[in-house]
């Protein structure tokens, strides 16, 4: 049993993961200060963890180092971070990390170029005041960008809304003038009155030629391999592009949003 002022760690997985931490560390013989020191985090945060709050990836990771833990605690930090993806999303990522060509269009910057700051504004309107996990949350989605780091990163071809730059923070553009230098990243910009964005839609091409395609509103979703699908996004995407202004033009826009937090 537990002893006092400590977490049952049948209660949930952060407390089952607070648990092994707090027992790895008493092995060792540490208290939170050492281990804080050891992982160049705080005593706060040590104790947090220990506590049953969440514990991110990164930190996972070095505690599970030192702690001769092995991958255990970063296995189960992904285990729960795949509980927090809403059920409509989870096939649509699992495809995304590995496809080779994608071609997305939307009236938000797309999560594989978005930035912490821009991240985070968005996952508090839709906390809609619960902040929870939103710092975690965040982290998820930044780690998914690892698909850049990729011996062979996908090909991707972005139509935004303008309103999506009209809307971003200073990181966020420049995170965006900086995607576009890159060979495999093509922005376009749909100018106000050119058309108009429902959503997000994004199409996904395997490097086995396998397709799929997804849609996304505020709280729901769908993915379909379906040809029928498929083909339907795709042609959504190409006439969205078709009305959209140039690759050269875009980032020129892109420069002139810029100047406003000058």
């Amino acid at each position: 049993m537990p002893g006092a002022n400590e977490l049952d760690p049948a209660e949930s997985l952060e407390a089952y993961i607070g648990n092994q931490v707090r027992e790895a560390r008493r092995t060792k013989g540490w208290s939170q200060t050492d281990l804080a020191a050891k992982v160049f985090s705080n005593k706060s945060r040590i104790s947090e963890v220990e506590n049953g709050e969440a514990l991110e990836h990164d930190l996972a990771v070095k505690l599970g180092v030192v702690l001769e833990l092995g991958d255990s605690l970063a296995d189960l930090v992904r285990i729960r971070e795949r509980q927090t993806v809403r059920d409509y999303a989870k096939p649509y990522l699992a495809k995304q990390e590995k496809a080779a060509l994608i071609h997305t269009a939307g009236f938000l910057v797309p999560g594989l170029l978005q930035t912490p700051d821009y991240a985070r504004e968005l996952m508090q309107v839709g906390q809609v005041g619960d902040p929870t996990y939103i710092e975690s949350y965040v982290e998820q989605r930044m780690e998914r960008q690892k698909v850049w780091e990729r011996d062979d990163p996908p090909w991707f071809a972005a139509v935004l809304d303008e309103a999506a730059i009209a809307h971003a923070t200073a990181p966020q553009l420049e995170r965006l003038r900086e995607a576009q230098e890159q060979q495999n990243i093509t922005l376009q910009l749909l100018p106000f009155g050119a058309g108009r964005i429902m959503g997000t839609t994004a199409v996904l091409t395997q490097p086995d030629g396998s397709r799929g395609a997804y849609t996304e509103g505020f709280l729901t979703g769908h993915y379909s391999e379906e040809p029928v699908a498929v083909l339907r996004l795709q042609r959504v995407h190409d006439l969205l592009a078709s009305r959209s202004l140039t690759a050269e033009a875009t980032t020129v826009r892109i420069e002139e949003a810029l100047k406003r937090f000058k």
